[in-house]
């Protein structure tokens, strides 16, 4: 297989473990304000942001991981 290839798919399952890991983190955050607060709180603009440049982060990541790879074993 490419080196290449095994970067992309390095930093493919590295950013879908970190999104996962961040979405939970937020749901829990969120679950936790609902329980102070005694009501059903939705996600605010913080944390749709934190999800958002996490996503982006996780785009960016693969195609950063194939470049790596390819750059220092290539």
């Amino acid at each position: 297989m490419h080196i290449a290839l095994k970067g992309l798919l390095i930093g493919a399952a590295l950013a879908a473990v970190l999104i996962i890991f961040e979405y939970i983190a937020i749901t829990r955050e969120v679950a936790e304000r609902s329980k102070r607060v005694a009501k059903k709180v939705e996600w605010d603009s913080n944390h749709r942001s934190r999800m958002r440049s996490m996503i982006m982060f996780g785009l960016a990541l693969p195609i950063g991981g194939a470049l790596g790879a390819w750059w220092v074993w290539g």
